[in-house]
Parts: C-alpha cells; structure tokens; sequence
C-alpha cells in the first residue's frame, strides 16, 4: 500500500466534478443543498466559477448555531478571510491525505493546471482507495 499512495495521482480516483455552491447566496441554501445531496461539504465559488473555499458542515452549523439570522448570511462570510487550499490533478494521494491532515480539513477542490476545478478529494475517498486495494 504505502507505494500505491506514492504512486496514484489525485486524478485518477476523483470523479466528476465536485458539488458547489456560489459565494453570494445564503448560509441556508448551502445547509440545503448538503442535506440534499448527502454531503458535508461543498466548494464555494465566485461569480466566475472560481473556486474560492470549502463551506463544511461543521462551518455551516456553527454559524447557524450562534447567529439566528444566519438563513441571510452569504457563503462569503463563512469563507472569508480563508485561503484556498488545494491540489493539483497530479498530486500523490499521499501528499493530498498530508495536506489534509496538516491543515486539519477533510476535503480540498481539485483543480487542473490551467487552475480550473475539475474535482474535490476528501478523506473518506482516499479511505475508501485503501479499503479496495485490501481486500
């Protein structure tokens, strides 16, 4: 295994292109659309497709948690001030999982060399790689 996650670039194992939500709409719509969609996170991104934050669960709850107006606060707030962490399609998924850990995130938007978003990895996807290449 440790040569596999050496070995395996990001790109090979995501697939398609990662659920997203635009900075400018509500907390809520984002709390929505992970219910909905049975995810914990989603890439934020601006109003040219940029992506520019990850919006987790943990975020969401928080704030709507502490504010009770959070259903009119806008994704920008949530990601504000946070800088983009990401990875390249040919990153290894050893130093995709050692980013994630480093930073204490489950997720990172996965993006192309002409920097377009093109996929998202987490934890459990890199998780679930190990588990099938074991049994």
């Amino acid at each position: 295994m440790p040569n596999e996650l050496d070995d395996v670039k990001v790109g090979a194992i995501i697939d398609g292109m990662p659920l997203t939500i635009n900075t400018d709409v509500p907390v809520s719509m984002a709390a929505e659309k992970m219910l909905r969609e049975k995810v914990h996170s989603l890439v934020a991104i601006d109003k040219n497709g940029k992506p520019v934050g990850i919006v987790s669960s943990w975020d969401v709850l928080k704030v709507m948690f502490l504010n009770s107006s959070a259903k009119e606060i806008p994704v920008s707030k949530l990601i504000e001030g946070q800088k983009l962490v990401f990875v390249y399609t040919e990153v290894t998924l050893r130093d995709a999982l050692n980013l994630m850990i480093d930073k204490e995130i489950q997720a990172l938007p996965v993006l192309d060399y002409e920097d377009k978003l093109v996929g998202r990895i987490s934890i459990t996807d890199i998780a679930t790689f190990v588990k099938e290449k074991l049994v």
